[in-house]
């Protein structure tokens, strides 16, 4: 039996594709406030913080996963660019790692993890990243809960790295507290 995370921003949605994926492993990576770049057409990626990405998604990375979005080294890049040194030899073309990203009522979109060497940002980029945020209605100031989790790949059968991205309604939210503290 797999162990649900109980956050109220874990919905009910991602607990059937869970058990339909054989998904396990669910970590909450944190809660992103959506920028207008992030839903830009022109720039075709959804960033993840910095600070998230350092310290809870490097780690939850296998070293083979680390490799495919660059992250392996990404601290010895950094101490390399901040001593201004060119590292453009050290470039390879990595075509980033494979993920899903499931969306409300468990739509699922094949996407890319990788590391931006320019900016030093990780994004999540792909062809349907752009339906993905249509498909969920998600727009600049929205805030996203963003929990990742591993599933059983059904073409390969190995584990893949998912995330699941949830839209807070927070006007829905606000009115079950006030129901809740109505009735109390």
């Amino acid at each position: 039996m797999v162990n649900f995370p109980t956050s109220p921003f874990f919905p009910h949605w991602a607990k059937g594709v869970a058990e339909v994926n054989h998904a396990f492993g669910f970590m909450f990576l944190t809660v992103k406030k959506v920028h207008a770049s992030d839903i830009s057409a022109q720039h075709n990626c959804f960033l993840l913080p910095r600070d998230v990405v350092e310290n809870k998604l490097i780690p939850y990375l296998t070293h083979q996963e680390r490799h495919k979005t660059r992250l392996l080294n990404i601290h010895e890049r950094r101490w390399r660019v901040n001593q201004q040194t060119s590292y453009s030899s050290d470039r390879r073309n990595y075509d980033g790692l494979n993920v899903s990203v499931y969306v409300k009522g468990g739509w699922r979109f094949e996407l890319l993890l990788t590391h931006n060497e320019e900016s030093g940002d990780t994004i999540i980029q792909g062809n349907a990243l752009e339906l993905l945020l249509r498909f969920d209605n998600i727009k600049e100031g929205d805030d996203v809960v963003i929990w990742v989790m591993r599933h059983i790949d059904q073409v390969n059968y190995k584990y893949m790295l998912s995330f699941c991205f949830v839209k807070i309604d927070w006007s829905l939210m606000i009115a079950a507290t006030e129901l809740r503290l109505a009735i109390l």
